[in-house]
């Protein structure tokens, strides 16, 4: 919920911290975010009171003192409870529609939960959900949740008094620790054996991830308010991914298109500097038949929202004809003068060397090569697919979108393959859903959403991919279906030093930035169809400057995609 680092798109969060601190000349530590990046505004004015009354760079220094921690994102999380109770006690009386605003934060809680599933609960730390959950009821009117003893006097240490000046405030949140978690946060010793910073830092870097794939959550309706995301858990020390996490990848993906040998090269040319210790799996689709457990519930999930895509094509089957039509007629209008005439033997034109013995010896004149009227087109287009769970709530609309693109350049005689990516246990999987040689699209429709996006990488492993033949003398062009907003659980390599940063936010919308300059001074022409939230336009922006469009409903498709095309054609043609 407590975000300690953000981009230009949190100015609204800023504002209302500085109008509720009562001062403009400070920039804020914290920011509050909802899980898919709009703001928590209740408790930005939380943030902003906390300044007004505590301190905000008292609360900064306690929060640092167990940053090295496994446990630190709960503490903030408990922490940040207890400082919103002592606020509101204190501001109240200053400010009475603070009580309206609390209710309406307690019933955004309640709406947030409803939209998670199974699986998504897991990804949260439990003990800190109770506590929410317990605050939120109180502050509702709503029925409490059973608390054992234990959870019944964190609840009770958790109210702090708006009594409290900040040096009470901070012997409170102190005490809580100390008394739930035997950690005593005095800057440099550690009840644990082996204290210190350095022991505390270790101690949270042994830390190990388990990602697990997590595909339905979604309604398949589009992005709405608050939906939710994976979320950060804290920096672990990155153990690289094991057998087991290789096992599971082949699990659910299936094999790879490329052998071992292949892997390991194009891993060492990619997985290098930020992405250190990433691993690469270029996969054919088709889960293992001996793929249990975790993998076989993927496996299934997976094949449940291939169903619901095909129906989701079936039921709006006018739409996707009529879109297919209207965007392969403008593509064959883009792409008209990109059409080269293949050559064929002629009794006049460029002489075939090879041929050339042909004329003396046999009396055979069509030794050479002149412009046939077959023609083939000068362009191939990749399509990349985020299949993040970001994604999860326009599964049904992301799959038809690609489909009705790739129909739509075929009809055009546009080579075209698609792809989708995600990142699990380290491993970011570019999963082919139409190879180049397939005339149909139905392999797009198995397209699902789950795992992590680390963007870079994926769109990185896409530009390597050459080796087809297909390809030979042609202008690539890239298309990415994103929502611009990279987040990884393996994070950001840092040369040199034990020190990591998660692989999310500026940081990772630099790195994805980065890559797309490399590829396109390689000669690639590589543009985004924006399919996501407003809070993410500037990342957009970033990584892919102006050959990007948005797209908001099925009826912008075929101009929007047919503008971005043009617009990239007309980079070639200026190169």
């Amino acid at each position: 919920m407590i975000k300690k680092q953000y981009s230009g798109s949190a100015r609204r969060a800023r504002n209302i911290i500085w109008n509720a601190a009562g001062r403009y000349d400070f920039e804020p530590p914290f920011l509050a975010f909802f899980p898919n990046g709009t703001g928590d505004n209740y408790f930005n004015m939380v943030i902003g009171l906390a300044e007004k009354w505590l301190g905000l760079s008292r609360i900064w220094d306690f929060f640092a003192l167990y940053e090295g921690d496994r446990r630190a994102d709960e503490f903030d999380e408990f922490l940040w409870l207890g400082l919103e109770n002592c606020v509101y006690e204190k501001e109240l009386a200053e400010r009475p529609i603070l009580a309206q605003l609390r209710r309406e934060r307690a019933e955004d809680f309640y709406r947030t939960q409803g939209m998670l599933s199974r699986q998504q609960m897991e990804l949260q730390s439990m003990p800190v959900y109770t506590q929410q959950e317990a605050r939120w009821a109180e502050v509702s009117g709503r029925r409490a949740p059973p608390l054992s003893p234990r959870e019944r006097r964190m609840a009770d240490a958790l109210r702090f008094s708006g009594t409290l000046d900040a040096d009470g405030v901070l012997n409170a949140m102190a005490a809580f620790l100390r008394d739930f978690f035997r950690f005593t946060p005095d800057g440099g010793q550690h009840t644990r054996p082996g204290g210190g910073a350095l022991a505390r830092f270790l101690l949270r870097h042994e830390h190990r991830r388990r990602d697990q794939l997590i595909v339905r959550t979604g309604t398949g309706e589009g992005d709405h308010p608050r939906a939710v995301s994976l979320r950060h858990t804290g920096l672990g020390r990155h153990v690289g991914p094991t057998e087991e996490d290789a096992a599971y990848i082949r699990a659910v993906f299936g094999r790879s298109l490329l052998t071992d040998g292949e892997l390991r090269i194009l891993e060492s040319e990619l997985c290098v500097g930020a992405d250190e210790g990433c691993r690469l799996w270029i996969a054919a689709g088709g889960a293992e038949a001996s793929a249990d457990g975790a993998a076989a519930d993927a496996c299934r999930s997976a094949a449940l929202q291939k169903a619901r895509n095909e129906a989701f094509l079936h039921e709006h089957a006018a739409m996707v004809r009529g879109s297919v039509r209207q965007l392969s007629t403008r593509v064959d209008t883009i792409f008209s003068s990109y059409l080269r005439h293949l050559p064929e033997p002629g009794r006049a034109g460029r002489i075939r060397p090879e041929a050339a013995y042909r004329l003396p010896v046999l009396g055979d004149a069509r030794v050479f090569l002149r412009d046939g009227e077959e023609t083939e087109p000068e362009i191939c287009v990749d399509l990349l697919l985020d299949a993040s769970q970001s994604r999860m709530n326009s599964q049904e609309i992301l799959a038809s979108e690609a489909y009705i693109i790739a129909k739509s350049l075929e009809k055009a005689r546009i080579p075209v393959r698609v792809c989708a990516f995600r990142s699990l246990r380290s491993h970011t999987v570019l999963e082919v859903l139409k190879p180049w040689d397939d005339g149909g699209c139905e392999g797009v429709l198995r397209y699902f959403a789950g795992g992590w996006n680390r963007d870079a990488l994926a769109i990185a492993a896409v530009g390597r991919l050459d080796g087809d033949a297909i390809l030979r003398g042609k202008q690539r062009i890239l298309l990415v279906l994103t929502d611009a907003n990279p987040n990884d659980s393996t994070p950001l390599a840092a040369a040199g030093t034990l020190l990591r940063r998660e692989y999310e936010g500026a940081a990772a919308v630099r790195a994805a930035e980065n890559t797309v300059r490399a590829l396109r001074g390689g000669g690639m022409r590589v543009g985004a169809v924006f399919h996501g939230n407003t809070s993410h336009l500037e990342n957009a922006h970033q990584i892919y400057g102006h050959a990007y469009v948005r797209i908001r409903k099925a009826s912008q498709l075929a101009q929007g995609v047919s503008d971005l095309l043009l617009m990239l054609l007309r980079e070639t043609r200026t190169d």
